[in-house]
Order: C-alpha cells, then sequence, then structure tokens
C-alpha cells in the first residue's frame, strides 16, 4: 500500500492542473460526492481521486480528464505492468461514471515503467508509462454488469454462498483455511484443502473426480508442482535419498566453504543513482567459512547503515572477506548471482570480481528442490524454511524478532532511509544481523546434517 501511495503522487504529478479531492479521514470521506460535484461544476477539466455514485453503485477514480471528445479514465498502478483486474477496476469505474452522465472514450492505466534508471531527481515523465486499455476494458463491460448483479444479489442474500475456495478464483489456501476453520461443517483432517501449496486448477481437478479426502488420492497425476512432491515423499513414510547424488554434490564442493546469504531492499521509487524500480538492492550480507573440514566456523557480516547506496561499501568489504578459491554456498542461486550481476552493470570496477564470486556459487537447495533428499515434512517444499526444522530439529528463526527476509527489508528501510521516529535504531541493527546471520548458519548445520545423512 505505502509502495501504491508513493507512486500515486509521482503520476498525479503529471497532471499539475488537477483539482485533488481525496479524503484523509472518514468525516471527510463522507463530503467526497458533493465535492467531486463542485469541481466539476466549477470549471475543473481534470479530477484527481473523485467520487462518484450511481444507485447503489459508488467508486472512486484515481484520474478523471476531460479532453474535450469526452472523458479519459486513468487507474494509476504501482505494478510494472497492466493487470487483468485493472482491467475488471476500469470496467465497473466506467459502468458507474457513465451512468451519472460521464462518457467514456479512453480508458488507461499508469503504470511503473520498469524500464527507467534513476539520474539525478526522479523524473515522473520517465518513472510513468500510460497502456492504453479502451479496447480490453469493452469486452469487460457486459460480464461486469453480470457480476454486479450477482454481488449485490449476495448482498441481500440471507444464505451464505458456498466458501470453496476454487468458487472464488483464488490462490490463497492457507488464507481461505483461516477463515474456513470456524465453519459448519468442519473440514475433515484429511480433506484435500490441507495438501500443501494446492492450486485452482488442482482443486478442481480433485473434486471433478468426487475425491475430498486425501485417502482417497491414488493417481498422482491429479497433483502437481509442490503438491505432487509431498504427496510423493508422503507415500513413502519416512525420509529418503538417493545416496549416489548426495555423494556427487558433496564432494563437488572445494574448501574454504563460505556460506553466504545477502539481504536486499526494494523501492516502487529509486532511492539512488543507477537502480530501477523495484530493483532488489543489498544492503546486508552474512558470511560464515569453512577454511577447512576440521577448521571451526567463523562468521564475518556487513550492514549498511547510512542513506548512501550500500552497494559501494558492501561490496568493498565482500571483496576483502571472501578470497579467490572455495566454493560459496548460497540457498536459491538464482538470487545472489541475479544482484551480483544488477551491481556488475552499476560498478563496472566490481564485475570481474562478481563474475569469478558468482562461477564459485553452488546452490545448497538443489538436493532438496532436485529430490536428492526427500521428506514429507518438507511440505514439497524446499525453502530454507521448511527444510530447517527437519534437518536440524530445534534449531529455528522463532526467538529471533525478525523473521523472515521482507520484515528485514521494511525494518533497515525504516530505520536507514526514512528515519522513522519510533524505531530503535540500534536494536534494530542488532536485530538484522542475528536474522541474516541465522540465515548462514542454518546452511552451515543443514551442511553438516547432509554428511551425516551419507553416512
Amino acid at each position: 500500500m505505502k509502495a501504491g501511495y508513493e507512486f500515486e503522487e509521482y503520476a498525479e504529478r503529471l497532471f499539475p492542473d488537477a483539482k485533488k479531492i481525496g479524503f484523509n479521514d472518514f468525516s471527510e470521506s463522507r463530503t467526497m460526492l458533493s465535492r467531486t460535484s463542485a469541481a466539476w461544476s466549477g470549471g475543473a477539466r481534470c479530477v484527481v481521486q473523485g467520487s462518484y455514485q450511481s444507485g447503489e453503485l459508488t467508486c472512486i477514480t484515481d484520474i478523471l480528464e476531460n479532453d474535450g471528445d469526452g472523458y479519459v479514465l486513468t487507474e494509476i498502478k504501482s505494478s510494472t505492468s497492466v493487470k487483468i483486474e485493472h482491467e475488471w477496476d476500469l470496467a465497473f469505474q466506467k459502468l458507474v461514471l457513465e451512468a451519472v452522465g460521464y462518457k467514456i472514450h479512453r480508458c488507461r492505466v499508469a503504470h511503473v515503467n520498469s524500464s527507467y534508471v534513476r539520474d539525478g531527481n526522479v523524473d515522473p515523465r520517465k518513472l510513468v508509462t500510460f497502456t492504453d486499455v479502451t479496447e480490453k476494458v469493452g469486452k469487460r463491460l457486459e460480464k461486469t454488469i453480470i457480476n454486479i448483479k450477482t454481488a449485490l444479489a449476495i448482498l441481500k442474500s440471507d444464505n451464505i454462498p458456498d466458501l470453496a475456495p476454487e468458487n472464488a478464483g483464488l490462490n490463497a489456501f492457507s488464507d481461505w483455511l483461516e477463515i474456513r476453520k470456524d465453519l459448519e461443517p468442519k473440514l475433515p483432517n484429511e480433506s484435500v484443502y490441507h495438501l500443501p501449496y494446492l492450486t485452482i486448477s488442482q482443486a478442481k481437478g480433485l473434486k471433478k473426480s468426487k475425491i475430498s479426502v486425501v485417502s482417497e488420492i491414488v493417481d498422482v497425476s491429479v497433483l502437481s508442482g509442490a503438491t505432487a512432491k509431498y504427496w510423493n515423499a508422503k507415500s513413502q513414510s519416512k525420509r529418503v535419498f538417493n545416496k549416489k547424488k548426495l555423494q556427487k554434490f558433496l564432494t563437488c564442493l572445494e574448501y574454504p566453504i563460505y556460506y553466504f546469504d545477502y539481504e536486499t531492499s526494494q523501492n516502487v521509487i529509486p532511492l539512488w543513482e543507477g537502480t530501477r524500480p523495484y530493483q532488489q538492492v543489498p544492503f546486508q550480507y552474512s558470511l560464515h567459512v569453512k577454511r577447512n573440514a576440521d577448521s571451526p566456523v567463523e562468521h564475518l557480516d556487513y550492514l549498511h547503515i547510512t542513506k548512501e547506496n550500500p552497494i559501494q561499501d558492501l561490496l568493498k568489504s565482500l571483496r576483502n572477506h571472501v578470497g579467490d578459491v572455495g566454493s560459496i554456498l548460497v540457498w536459491y542461486a538464482p538470487f545472489e548471482t541475479s544482484r551480483n550481476k544488477e551491481m556488475a552493470e552499476i560498478l563496472p570496477e566490481y564485475a570481474n570480481f562478481l563474475f569469478k564470486f558468482n562461477e564459485r556459487v553452488i546452490d545448497l537447495m538443489n538436493p532438496f528442490k532436485e529430490g536428492t533428499i526427500s521428506d514429507p515434512a518438507f511440505q514439497g517444499s524446499a525453502s530454507i524454511k521448511k527444510v530447517l526444522p527437519v534437518m536440524v530439529p530445534g534449531f529455528s528463526y522463532n526467538d529471533l524478532d525478525i523473521k523472515e527476509g521482507g520484515t528485514a527489508a521494511r525494518i533497515w528501510k525504516e530505520a536507514t532511509i526514512f528515519d522513522k521516529p519510533d524505531i530503535d535504531v540500534e536494536k534494530t541493527y542488532k536485530d538484522l544481523r542475528a536474522y541474516c546471520m541465522r540465515d548462514t548458519l542454518a546452511m552451515v548445520l543443514i551442511h553438516e546434517a547432509l554428511h551425516k545423512q551419507k553416512t
């Protein structure tokens, strides 16, 4: 939401003569209709965040502009492309607006230009791009009218509709289960809806085959992806591994071994020169080092604590900490290697170092992703959060104040970039170091567990 509001401000700058309505609190929201009407009556040619009502239907538009031939309706979205839901959104607005006399002849989406690279002050004309969706919106009007009638009928009904998640068209099964658990009739413990990573298409397939509980699944072809992976592991009822493939993976590692992890921050508005919207910029790394098979594990790290672009100082530290030889173990290599390629473009003087760094990277996720080792307790996932408590019982992130990367990125920006007043900066940095350190220590312990597994 914060990203959306931030981008919205830049998009609105492209309409400097617009009359902005909007609202700051509930009482002000109740005057939006009258204020919008007054703006148009007063001669406005463009209204931002105006409110319109036709019968039971109300909408708030981002930009409505009178261009002399009718009205241009623009929806502002902080995504980097137009999505189907934007077309539905505009179709609804168009129906409401035309019902009260605003003839819409163009619909478009103002969204983020993902190829924009910041050079000096942020330029809204380059940051924001417009995509015309008039024709696509027109094709959605008939269905939107039906959807409106259906929605109003449901609101007036005394009976709750069928809450099966595939009917809602959502993939958020975990959220749905949280809502569904308190409703009658209760879901059986063996309900197929409890299968991890179940998708709409899989749920529909199971329903079509009249399968409602896991024990009724005979043919795994009705499942796919991580769900099928979980089912295959569950059907074996124990942990299994391919000893030959595991041995091959472990013997390809070369000492010293560096267990490595970045924490990154992204922002819809590029914060620094040379960066793009939503670019993942590393601001921290953790590095555990094992010099040889018998040596103790060392820990090194870097955390950026100033507003300047972190890349220069981070790479300077990293080059000092990582030698020229040895394997660099990460979890999900495409993430770290992609960040290195991006940083090499921004600072070419580090390109050779980063290229050689990437050549040494080995993905510790691979044995789990490729099925070299499988366990039903992984729940079909190869994420470190699922693998760690299974491979290293009792070791987790539960004792940390920061437990996942999204929180780390947000809190770092609040403490370092935005100077949020209620942030305890010293504690935040301590928590960030502890979280990132836990990621690489987890890799150390999982690697050790793999060594024990092969024997």
